[in-house]
């Protein structure tokens, strides 16, 4: 079988169709290289900001080494978790008689423990003079007790003043 020759119109047909296929093909490859192209710039720009962000700390290396060092020597190992919950209660129910303060329902909530720390929280209420409630509360809370105060609502007593309740939970931090 033979081929006949391609007429001027069939040629020029031919090339156009090859032309549009091209085009389309061209249209598709420039929208996959501007989709990888913005997605290389936002992840560029991503590193670039968490790059900024560890230059600073690494310039804060020394002070937080320093703080960790001072936490490993100073944070009291939790030995028997019960024994630490019911000795941390004790100590809470000793400080707020010494200052006047009446405690009532305590719990003792679950420990809770992170990747640096285990804390043993209780929730208690705690009724007294409102000076008194707000002195044992700022002493609770200091970095040698390893305390902290984690929930306070304060309710000021309708019948004496100056009385105050609070509704307070308390942890206590030990080694992990």
């Amino acid at each position: 079988m033979t081929m006949r020759p391609l007429t001027t119109s069939e040629k020029t047909l031919f090339a156009l169709c090859i032309a549009v296929i091209v085009l389309v093909g061209v249209v598709f490859a420039w929208r996959n290289h501007r989709a990888r192209t913005i997605a290389a710039q936002e992840k560029i720009e991503n590193l670039q900001s968490r790059f900024t962000a560890a230059v600073a700390a690494s310039a804060d290396a020394p002070f937080w080494k320093e703080r960790q060092a001072w936490l490993d020597a100073t944070m009291p190992p939790i030995g028997d978790g019960g024994k630490a919950h019911s000795a941390f209660l004790e100590h809470l129910q000793t400080t707020a008689t010494q200052r006047g303060l009446r405690l009532t329902s305590p719990v003792l909530l679950k420990p809770e423990a992170g990747a640096h720390h285990r804390e043993l929280p209780i929730s208690l209420q705690v009724t007294g003079a409102d000076n008194a409630l707000f002195r044992w509360l700022a002493d609770l809370q200091s970095p040698e007790k390893f305390q902290l105060v984690k929930y306070l609502l304060l309710t000021p007593a309708t019948t004496s003043r100056p009385r105050m309740t609070a509704s307070v939970t308390v942890a206590r931090l030990y080694k992990p």
